[in-house]
């Protein structure tokens, strides 16, 4: 089978490593990627070779004409490479797939009202749409849901176990307490009018958090005034960094699961709280994780003192973790079976005549 997989984000590389990992032995798997740095630089570290579409753009305006480019070139890559499924978030794929024989799954974890672009020009165009199963109500044509998160394709324990050596490269020893701060850019097309911490709000944040441990920051956005604090390690390491973190406070959707899932407490502070269904469900059902609107700030700041002011915080995280995972799955196990097992397994799912208990099993 022929397997192209278009990554528009940093995360969907973590999201596909380990499927292109378990697919590759038997399988032709192609990457594919707009030139972004980080995306590109994700990928060599992880040995993954890929098909460069050319440079991103920014602006909403440069994003629609040039995705007419990015289209052709994925058309091209997938009649030349005769593929055969065609998977990812990315609309080249599915709009390349509509003029070949090529079966396009597009993934998605937001709410198609968060996502209005792509819920009207590209999910309505893909073969299959797939979801976390706390998006099955939308009830999407075609759509596959799987109990668990896109962040469990790559964090579940059977995929990931902490790299402590982390600790050293950033000066801590292990127990020592310490925060990751994650400041985005807001520049996708879904992030058109929305917003996250503003400076004052990130500078009250440290001058709290350096009173319990040390502080790193991470960010989109090159700010000199927190260079003091920005962190230096390679992107692929940040994960378990994270997991030994006290605490994760940001502005990003991604990195609020990748830490709730870790079982490291999450705060997220921006203008989608509540919005986003995934993330509401790490929050309400299992507790994982909390947000807050920015003109809220204060009522975050309050909670963060509360969580840091309980004792042995960090274990009870651990036990709601093992909660969650209990109820989850490990995602690219199923991710690997559906693919190899295409395309029957596509109706099997939509018709709910699988068992996915088969892929809840902790190995480690």
């Amino acid at each position: 089978m022929n397997i192209l997989i278009d990554v528009n984000h940093p995360a969907q590389v973590h999201y596909f490593k380990n499927l292109y990992k378990e697919l590759i032995p038997k399988h032709n798997v192609y990457f594919s990627c707009k030139k972004v740095p980080l995306i590109e630089t994700l990928l060599t570290a992880y040995h993954i070779p890929y098909i460069n579409y050319g440079e991103k753009k920014d602006n909403i305006l440069s994003k629609a004409f040039y995705q007419l480019k990015y289209d052709m070139e994925c058309y091209k890559a997938i009649k030349n490479l005769n593929i055969d499924i065609a998977l990812g978030s990315s609309a080249s794929n599915v709009h390349a797939a509509k003029f070949t024989k090529a079966i396009s799954i597009a993934t998605t974890d937001s709410d198609l009202s968060a996502i209005p672009i792509a819920a009207k020009f590209v999910y309505p165009l893909a073969d299959y749409l797939m979801t976390p199963d706390a998006l099955a109500y939308q009830n999407y044509p075609k759509q596959i849901c799987y109990p668990g998160y896109q962040e469990l394709a790559y964090l579940h324990p059977n995929r990931f176990s902490p790299d402590p050596s982390v600790l050293d490269e950033c000066g801590l020893k292990m127990g020592e307490p310490f925060f990751i701060l994650r400041f985005t850019a807001f520049k996708a097309h879904h992030d058109i009018g929305m917003y996250g911490l503003s400076k004052e709000q990130k500078w009250n944040l440290i001058k709290l958090l350096e009173k319990y441990g040390k502080i790193f920051i991470t960010s989109e956005v090159n700010d000199p005034e927190f260079t003091p604090f920005y962190l230096h390690i390679t992107p692929e390491k940040i994960h378990s960094l994270m997991y030994y973190a006290s605490m994760l406070i940001c502005d990003s959707q991604t990195m609020t699961t990748e830490a709730a899932v870790l079982g490291t407490p999450a705060f997220r502070c921006n203008t989608f709280a509540g919005k986003l269904t995934v993330i509401e469900e790490i929050e309400k059902l299992y507790d994982l994780a909390y947000s807050y609107h920015p003109i809220h700030y204060n009522w975050m700041i309050r909670k963060i003192e509360s969580v840091l002011n309980t004792d042995n915080y960090k274990e009870l995280w651990q036990v709601k973790r093992k909660r969650m995972l209990k109820e989850k799955i490990d995602v690219t196990a199923f991710w690997v079976w559906l693919l190899e097992n295409a395309p029957i397994s596509f109706e099997r799912v939509r018709k709910n005549k699988i068992d996915f208990d088969q892929f809840k099993q902790i190995n480690k």
